[in-house]
């Protein structure tokens, strides 16, 4: 469950920050703020989980679920932007 929870995360905080970049860009303070506060808040299970773990051999699963998400988030971005 807590690789799912990593995954999901981490894709939701990619997607979440390309989101954050394209108000920035476009200066839409309403959208900025919102994602820069939701930020914090997605990355907090995945930051704790893999902080409380004490086995490296899960921390690097964890790491890796989390790259996973972030590569998954990117792809999505990527094509819900262009």
């Amino acid at each position: 469950m807590r690789f799912f929870v990593v995954f999901t995360a981490a894709l939701v905080l990619e997607i979440g920050s390309t989101f954050y970049i394209n108000s920035v860009a476009n200066l839409d303070l309403d959208r900025m703020i919102l994602w820069s506060f939701l930020g914090p808040l997605i990355a907090l299970p995945f930051s704790g989980f893999i902080a409380d773990e004490r086995r490296w051999s899960v921390r690097i699963h964890l790491a890796l679920f989390s790259a996973l998400g972030y590569a998954t988030g990117a792809y999505i971005s990527a094509n819900l932007i262009s």
